[in-house]
């Protein structure tokens, strides 16, 4: 979250100003290019490290590994494929400011005109799919100020660096995501009118954004190659841990996801806690903490443990 947040409020904003005053002045050293290229390499770390550190966790690949696990084990592959990430994200940074800087140059009306569009039109999908609602459990108004706040800095960040683990179905979703990353580069410097120079300043830094993206299809390991363009939801994604997961760890996980992703399966849910809750009293297994508890809808506990479920949530 604070790496998002960093990126969000600093990295991004900060390279579509610098490259708005580059385009400004006529004389650029450089030093100042350097400047940019440094802030971009240094995003694109930033990046990477999200979407690394996410897949290597051993906890994640077991909840979910039809989605953790790209990152393979050969050392040169794995080298490769972290340099490919990094480069890709930075490259992805550099063309969408450089075109959004165009854009801004040449009338900001449009350029807060053409932004407006694209968010409104993913919050559309979003609602229209009924995954707008973020996995957050907060329920009420506030979690519908949540979601939204999450679906733009979720979005604005994948608009400008790529990251590749917001393509799961919690945040934007494979096809949504891979759609997202080929049109958005070009259509700010369209609107924009860029000149010969420009578009091929673009078209050279997109054909590379291209070719790395491309090394990192190769050298992941191929059997998620697919989660690029996978239609999963938020909401289907959830229900699966419960319906499919292979020990109990797994099905309850659906309590720490907002309740609306999975309010269709409460009754199973309910039921499956109801029934396993002695056992799990008995037996403490590692899910079954002070938080776990917390979560747990009252309904869902015996009569019999009621008072001591009470005792947790006041500690």
């Amino acid at each position: 979250m604070t790496k998002s947040a960093e990126m969000f409020c600093e990295s991004i904003p900060g390279t579509v100003l610098q490259l708005y005053v580059l385009l400004k002045v006529k004389n650029v050293s450089i030093a100042t290019m350097g400047s940019v290229l440094i802030s971009a390499l240094t995003t694109g770390l930033t990046s990477k490290n999200i979407s690394w550190d996410y897949d290597v966790d051993p906890e994640r690949r077991k909840l979910a590994p039809d989605f953790y696990g790209y990152i393979p084990n050969d050392i040169t592959k794995r080298t490769v494929l972290k340099v490919c990430m990094v480069l890709n994200s930075a490259l992805l940074l550099l063309v969408r400011s450089f075109s959004v800087a165009m854009l801004m140059l040449v009338s900001k009306r449009y350029f807060m005109t053409y932004m407006a569009g694209d968010m409104a039109l993913y919050l559309l999908v979003k609602v229209l799919r009924g995954d707008f609602y973020y996995w957050i459990p907060i329920d009420g108004g506030f979690g519908l100020l949540v979601s939204l706040l999450m679906r733009l800095l979720v979005k604005t960040i994948t608009d400008f660096t790529g990251v590749i683990h917001f393509r799961g179905p919690q945040e934007l979703g494979g096809i949504y995501w891979t759609v997202n990353m080929f049109v958005a580069s070009f259509v700010s410097v369209w609107i924009g009118g860029g000149g010969e120079t420009e578009w091929l300043l673009v078209g050279a830094l997109s054909a590379a954004w291209v070719a790395t993206f491309g090394l990192i299809l190769l050298m992941m390991k191929k059997e998620y190659r697919g989660t690029f363009l996978s239609t999963k939801t938020s909401k289907q994604l959830v229900i699966d841990f419960f319906l499919k997961g292979e020990d109990d760890a797994t099905k309850m996980f659906v309590l720490t996801k907002n309740k609306r992703n999975w309010v269709s399966i409460y009754p199973e849910v309910k039921d499956f806690a109801l029934a396993n809750w002695s056992h799990w009293t008995e037996e403490k297994p590692d899910f079954f903490t002070a938080n776990f508890i917390a979560r747990v809808p009252s309904d869902m506990i015996p009569a019999t443990a009621q008072n001591h479920a009470k005792q947790v949530n006041l500690a």
